[in-house]
């Protein structure tokens, strides 16, 4: 019995600690439990009060309860949801994205709700954390399909991005709280720019322009007194010279609708006073963002006018003669149910870029490009990481040659204040404008007293029946820019009144980068036995039958000839020393003849023509070459009367 006894006794004991412990552990749990409890009805009281402090519009009051509220029950999601709405509120995207994650980092999944985890996707897309924007999509059963494109569009870009350096421009430029829509002339010399000084509403757009010296941009002013303003000017194209300039206005001027695009051209440093480009290329709504074509045929703009797909569309009109056609609407390929803006055409007049929110991206408007193909544009491409990011990114240029981008973008570091920058990046070669674009320049100059001279050029490709480029040398400078394409062949018209025509020809042979040149052009009074050549007429080999490039050319030069009816000219053909001589004697001749028949065809009195050939008589080169030997076939059109 004692052992029996002593043996109870010892099992006892131990069950007697357990109900002890066990008591312990109960007591501990409800203890606790009531101290959740508690802290959960602290939490609720100040989300309750912050609450409050919303209603009237207190909202520094109301973060400032929720975040104690989220300090005090880290789990209480309410405290949360209420915080990250007054950010998103504020459009604070970084606040509110920082402030659903740390709620993730502490509540459940299933307790955060199919709606919230949606929001918590689109914040983190908004700012930039894509990857998390992934998580997060995952936890919702009907995603939305353009988020999620979107979403994973951004993380392959940010995976298969290229090292790209985007530098910013120079305080001289960026020296305004706002700077976008950047524009150069063709020689990359001269920058004009849209600025504000203030993101306020009533701040004042203005165009402002700034100019290289000794290779350093110089401090950025204002364009001209006779297109700023007090109300809002911006968003311009500037041809390829310089010289015309499209841009937006809203007031202050005659407008057709809520924004119309105005022309004004410069002479010697001075800008006309700007004009409405009238009710065909303006509507009754909002028409901005213009982009000039480099041969100035073709205008690219934006508008929210009907017959779009969407918010603002990219629509196109091409001139004929001093006219504009009708604005067609660029189609869906490009254009969606969100905006397309800030169109840009390349020099080369093939590749379009623009800024979308309605196509996937990294976030906010990003760049696209698009290239025409058979009269018809591709699919646009997204420019990727880094040019694009969750920011807004807006108003590229591209250089001529292809090699160098310029656009505005928003700092990276900084969204409690509205900035933007603009910067420049080098493309990499080949990587993205496949037919590069240079330009030639030059002055126009008197021949016998080297003064500067105003006149009309004409250039056009000799390939195509496409209408001719206009464009003049400036009246005061007599500097002239042309725009020419790799690959393409190029014949150029000179001329003014009381003198004499003279031609220029260009014949870029690949797609490779093209190299700036100067050329000065001077031109003869009209005076008895002054002459030129016809660098644009071109016949068949060993034949006196025209090319069809001549086409060009041989029209030009009847235009001429009906403005100069009291004069006599002389066509006189030229050969190489290659073959006999009287073959080649006749062979110019018959070539002479050529132009003449053309020209009488034309409509001109034959009176006014003589021909004569010279063979290889008179040569301008040396023969022992076939540079030299093609310099001496040629045609010379000489005065010899006038009545």
């Amino acid at each position: 019995m004692e052992n029996f006894s002593s043996d109870t006794q010892i099992h006892e004991y131990p069950l007697s600690l357990l109900s002890r412990l066990f008591l312990g552990i109960s007591f501990l749990f409800i203890f606790s439990l009531a101290i959740a409890q508690d802290t959960s009805k602290r939490a609720e009281k100040l989300t309750f009060k912050a609450k409050e402090e919303e209603s009237y519009r207190e909202f520094d009051k109301a973060k400032e309860l929720l975040q104690k509220a989220i300090k005090v029950d880290p789990t209480y999601i309410n405290a949360y949801l209420r915080l990250a709405s007054i950010y998103r509120l504020y459009q604070r995207s970084d606040s509110a994205a920082m402030v659903y994650n740390q709620m993730v980092d502490h509540v459940a999944p299933e307790k955060v709700g199919e709606a919230n985890w949606g929001r918590i996707a689109v914040t983190n897309y908004q700012n930039g954390e894509y990857a998390r924007a992934k998580s997060a999509i995952g936890f919702t059963t009907r995603p939305d399909s353009f988020l999620l494109r979107s979403i994973d569009f951004s993380l392959s870009a940010i995976q298969n991005s290229k090292e790209l350096e985007i530098i910013e421009l120079p305080q001289a430029i960026n020296s305004y709280q706002l700077q976008y829509f950047p524009v150069l002339t063709v020689d990359e010399n001269t920058i004009i720019y849209t600025k504000r000084n203030s993101d306020h509403p009533s701040a004042d757009e203005d165009l402002v322009i700034s100019s290289k010296i000794n290779g350093e941009w110089i401090p950025s002013q204002s364009i001209s007194q006779a297109i700023n303003t007090p109300f809002n000017e911006g968003a311009c194209s500037i041809s390829a010279d310089g010289n015309i300039l499209i841009f937006t206005a809203c007031e202050g001027r005659k407008v057709i609708g809520n924004c119309d695009l105005f022309i004004t051209k410069r002479t010697g440093g001075r800008w006309s006073e700007p004009e409405n480009l009238g009710a065909v290329i303006n509507s009754p709504y909002w028409d901005s963002q213009p982009s000039l074509s480099a041969d100035g045929r073709t205008l690219y703009f934006s508008s929210n006018r009907p017959g779009g797909f969407g918010k603002r569309d990219l629509w196109v009109s091409t001139r004929f003669g001093e006219d504009w056609s009708t604005p067609q609407n660029l189609g869906d390929i490009i254009n969606t149910p969100f905006d397309e803006t800030t169109p840009f055409i390349h020099a080369n007049n093939e590749l379009l870029f623009f800024s979308s929110s309605g196509l996937p991206g990294l976030g906010g408007f990003d760049l696209y490009y698009t290239e025409k193909a058979d009269q018809a544009w591709t699919i646009p491409n997204n420019l990727g990481y880094p040019i694009n990011s969750h920011g807004d990114e807006i108003s590229l240029f591209i250089n001529a040659a292809g090699t160098t981008g310029y656009f505005a973008r928003e700092p990276q570091n900084d969204q409690n204040r509205s900035e933007t920058r603009i910067s420049q990046f080098q493309i990499p070669f080949d990587s993205l404008v496949r037919n590069k674009s240079s330009y030639v320049t030059g002055k126009v100059v008197d021949a016998k007293s080297g003064k500067p001279i105003g006149c009309t050029i004409e250039m056009t490709e000799l390939n195509t029946d496409t209408e001719s480029y206009l464009t003049n040398s400036d009246s005061i400078t007599g500097r002239y820019f042309l725009v020419v394409a790799s690959a393409k062949e190029y014949g150029v018209f000179i001329q003014k009144p009381g003198y004499l025509f003279n031609e220029l020809t260009f014949m870029p042979q690949s797609t490779s980068l093209l190299e700036p040149d100067t050329i000065d052009i001077q031109l003869d009074k009209l005076e008895v036995g002054k002459s030129t050549t016809m660098r644009n007429v071109y016949f068949e080999s060993d034949k006196s039958t025209l090319n069809p490039k001549s086409k060009f050319e041989l029209n030009s030069v009847r235009d001429f000839l009906m403005k100069n009816q009291d004069l006599r000219f002389e066509i006189q053909g030229h050969t190489d020393s290659v073959g006999q001589e009287n073959y080649n004697r006749a062979l110019s001749e018959e070539r002479a003849k050529a132009v003449k028949d053309f020209l009488v065809l034309s409509g001109i009195n034959p009176i006014q023509l003589a021909v004569k050939g010279f063979g290889s008589t008179m040569p301008i080169a040396e023969n022992n070459s076939e540079e030299g030997r093609q310099a001496n076939r040629r045609i010379t059109f000489q005065v010899v009367s006038s009545n």
